[in-house]
Parts: C-alpha cells; sequence; structure tokens
C-alpha cells in the first residue's frame, strides 16, 4: 500500500510539472442566457463543487449596472465553480472538469462572459453602437475581446463603457505576465433564442457566420473550433414554450441556421438540447440543473470531435459526418439524412455510426470492425444499444454493448487517417500572439479520458424576446 502510495503520489507530481511546461488551454465560452446558466450550486457532485485545478475567469455584463450578477465578475483567476450570491453555474463546469480530463498534461482556463437577453444584431456583433434601449447589454464583442477588437468606436459608436475591464484581453495578459504560453483551444457559443421570436430569426445564419469570421480575423486563429448548441424545442408554443403561436417559423429558423452554419464548416459543431427539461413550468426559456451539466458534456463531446479528428476523410463537420474517432476505414458517422450531436469516437472499419435517417445525441465509442451504431430510423441517446461512453475499440466487433464503459483504443481504435486537426498546434496568432487548438497525437486518447470522467459523472447522478 505504502509503495502504490508513492507511485501516485510521484504520478502527480509529474503529471503538474508536465502541465507547467505545456500551454494553457484556454477556452471561452459566450452567449446568452443559459450560457449563464441558472444551475443550482449546491445541488452539484462534490467533486464540481469547486474545481482549483482549472482556471475560470467570468463576466456577466448586468454587473454594469450593478445587477444581481455584480458579484460573479472576476478580478482575477479563480477556482472553476459556481458564482455570485446565488452560486448558478452553466456548461462550464461539466466542460471543464472534461477538458481537464482530456488533456492531463494542459492547464486548463476558461473565460466566460454571457448577458441574457441578448442578440447578435444589437449587442454582439463586432463594431456595434451602444443599445439605446438596454444601455447594460451593449457591445458585447468588445467588452469579451477587448484591445483584441479590430473596429473603431467613434461618434455614435463610441463606447459605453470606455474604462470597463475586458475580459479575454485582460486574462490572457495576466496569464502571459506569469510566464504561461497560451492557446485559444476553442469557442462555446448558446445563443439564439432571442432572434427566435422576431424578425432578425430570418437572418441568424450570416450574423452567425459574421460573428464567427470576425472572431477568428481578430484571434488570428482562421481555424478556431466553435461548437454552438442549438436553441431548444422547448421554445415552441405546443411544448409549452414562450414564444407566440405564429412565430414558429422564426424559432425554426434559428434552429436550421445553426445546424447549417455547423455543417459547412469542418471546424464548427452543433449540439442539441431538445432533451433538456425547462427550468420550470413557467420559465421554458431555461433549462433545469441536471441540463446544464449535460450541456458542458455535450460541449465536450464536440469539441474532441473537432479537434480529434477533423482532418480524416470524410469528416466535413462534427454533425452529420464525423465527430471524435469517426471515420476510421471506410466507416461514416451520420450519413445523408442523420442528425449527429456529439457522436464521439464513432466508426471504425467497415462501420457506421447514425445511418441515414438516424438521430445520434452523445453516440460516443462507437461501431469497429463491420459493426454499426444506430441503424437507419434508429435513435441513438447516449449510445445505448451499440456504442459505449468511451472511445470505441476496433478490429473486431461493437466497443462496449449497451450500458458499458470500455476503456479507450487499441489497435484499430476509433481513429481516421490523420489523427489530427489541420492547422496543428504550432506558430503565433497575429491576433494575441496565441496558438490555436491542435492535438498532436492526443486525439483519440483525449477523447477517450474525457469521455470516461463523463460517464462517471452520469453515474453519480442518476413579446418573443427572452427576458433579460
Amino acid at each position: 500500500m505504502k509503495r502504490s502510495c508513492i507511485a501516485v503520489a510521484a504520478l502527480a507530481i509529474s503529471l503538474s510539472a508536465s502541465a507547467a511546461a505545456q500551454p494553457v488551454k484556454l477556452f471561452v465560452l459566450a452567449g446568452q442566457s443559459n450560457m449563464v446558466g441558472y444551475g443550482v450550486g449546491a445541488a452539484l457532485p462534490a467533486e464540481l463543487q469547486s474545481q482549483p485545478d482549472i482556471w475560470y475567469d467570468h463576466h456577466n455584463p448586468d454587473a454594469r449596472e450593478g445587477g444581481p450578477y455584480a458579484a460573479a465578475t472576476s478580478a482575477d483567476w479563480g477556482p472553476l465553480e459556481p458564482k455570485g450570491e446565488a452560486r448558478r453555474y452553466g456548461p462550464e463546469i461539466t466542460f471543464g472538469h472534461a477538458m481537464a480530463a482530456a488533456f492531463p498534461e494542459h492547464r486548463i482556463a476558461i473565460v466566460k462572459m454571457a448577458q441574457g437577453g441578448t442578440n447578435l444584431v444589437d449587442h454582439w456583433g463586432r463594431g456595434l453602437g451602444p443599445d439605446p434601449e438596454v444601455l447594460y447589454k451593449s457591445q458585447l464583442y468588445h467588452a469579451l475581446l477587448g484591445k483584441l477588437d479590430s473596429a473603431t468606436y467613434a461618434g455614435d459608436r463610441a463606447l459605453r463603457y470606455p474604462e470597463e475591464p475586458t475580459r479575454l484581453d485582460n486574462a490572457l495578459a495576466r496569464l502571459e505576465s506569469e510566464g504561461h504560453d497560451v492557446e485559444i483551444a476553442g469557442l462555446l457559443w448558446m445563443q439564439g433564442e432571442n432572434e427566435a421570436g422576431w424578425a432578425a430569426a430570418f437572418g441568424y445564419g450570416d450574423t452567425l457566420r459574421g460573428f464567427i469570421a470576425a472572431i477568428r480575423e481578430d484571434l488570428g486563429a482562421p481555424g478556431l473550433p466553435v461548437v454552438l448548441g442549438r436553441i431548444s424545442d422547448n421554445l415552441y408554443p405546443a411544448n409549452g414554450g414562450p414564444i407566440a403561436a405564429g412565430k414558429e417559423a422564426n424559432i425554426d429558423a434559428v434552429r436550421a441556421a445553426q445546424v447549417a452554419v455547423a455543417e459547412e464548416d469542418p471546424r464548427v459543431a452543433w449540439v442539441d438540447t431538445d432533451d433538456f427539461a425547462p427550468r420550470r413550468a413557467d420559465d421554458t426559456w431555461h433549462f433545469d440543473s441536471a441540463a446544464y451539466q449535460r450541456l458542458g458534456e455535450r460541449f465536450a463531446e464536440a469539441y474532441l470531435a473537432l479537434v480529434g479528428e477533423a482532418g480524416s476523410p470524410g469528416a466535413s463537420s462534427a454533425n452529420g459526418a464525423a465527430s471524435a474517432g469517426a471515420g476510421g476505414g471506410g466507416g461514416a458517422a451520420g450519413a445523408s439524412g442523420s442528425s449527429v450531436s456529439s457522436a464521439s469516437g464513432a466508426a471504425g472499419t467497415g462501420g457506421a455510426a447514425g445511418a441515414s435517417g438516424s438521430s445520434v445525441s452523445s453516440a460516443s465509442g462507437a461501431a469497429s470492425a463491420g459493426g454499426a451504431a444506430g441503424a437507419s430510423g434508429s435513435s441513438v441517446s447516449s449510445a445505448s444499444g451499440a456504442a459505449s461512453a468511451s472511445a470505441g475499440v476496433g478490429g473486431g466487433g461493437a466497443a462496449g454493448a449497451s450500458g458499458s464503459a470500455a476503456a479507450a483504443g487499441s489497435a484499430g481504435s476509433a481513429t481516421g487517417s490523420s489523427g489530427a486537426a489541420p492547422g496543428g498546434a504550432g506558430g503565433s496568432n497575429s491576433g494575441c500572439g496565441c496558438r490555436t487548438a491542435g492535438i498532436p497525437g492526443q486525439g483519440p486518447t483525449a477523447a477517450a479520458l474525457a469521455l470516461i470522467a463523463l460517464a462517471a459523472l452520469r453515474r453519480r447522478r442518476r413579446s418573443g424576446r427572452e427576458p433579460g
């Protein structure tokens, strides 16, 4: 026992030293109130109450006017934990936990800036002037990027809060002042509910494309991985949602745009939220606590899919095509007509994960040689019936029967041809001097580690505009 403890301690010291030598992986989380989150912090599992090994910087612009989130604004890096007097949380808690498991040699850092009741047209676009109706929701692009923002703000576009400490530029400066190399690893975006109740819905795809392009340009990161949370069907009036009857086409337009943007860009993915329970019967805008934990898990699975195997043959996107470990040896993940939300660790030789017409939600660790996860017309949720909760083992049959959790990869484990995302980890970026996401040699293993951690967490728990 003593020898075992010494070995564990030595491993911990080794991992700590390794993490210090590797670049900090920094994730940016942004959007409106379902990114802010209404999770009840007191109900989190003990290991998620506070995660001091993950650095967290948080701001909600509600604090500009001394609102309820004033106490949630960070002055410096702190542990990843629920914030503010109400100790609320969003998807960052489980997402951060999964990233720490996936990348044990890297320190994980999260910058989150989100504000309820905001939209891309009035609040999040680059170079916008102040919103005259709701000043504290103004110019959120600049509030997020700060000095990294390339827009000019003068005249009627002058900054409303010119002295406000901005998030990403200040967070990076603090890390770099302490000697850390930093890699901007990805953007998570949960937003669109606001547009779903009015005419902006029908231009949402173009405004979202413009927002992503602006972020990438200003960070000097043309291949920045982006994961979108598709807005929930809880919003439909037929489901008891808050958006008025007759506006269903608006909701449809936003949801379709989010999927389309992801499917046309191999570095963008989307995740499903349709099975999330609403916070309360009288608040179907927002999710309940368990849903925010699942949302973080799905963001993690989709992110690992993007960076782990984005360069595989046939991997046109993480949805409807490929995900973590997808498409080995002629297999296909999410064939024509499918809707794949975080189908990580998908097909091996000759296999198919989410064949035509299927709906795959978190179908991690799917089929190996000759196998199939989610045959035509089936619905796969959390890999039941074929896939396990970790990366699939190839070379002879499916990895993990329904409900099992297989250990990560052997020869032929769920991996594609290239094994690494294009754009790689090397080099500097003109926008901030940081590196963008790339995982040399870590794709399938990283996905397996994170998905095993997620499976463990799951077992332990068994007018039309959104109000601001």
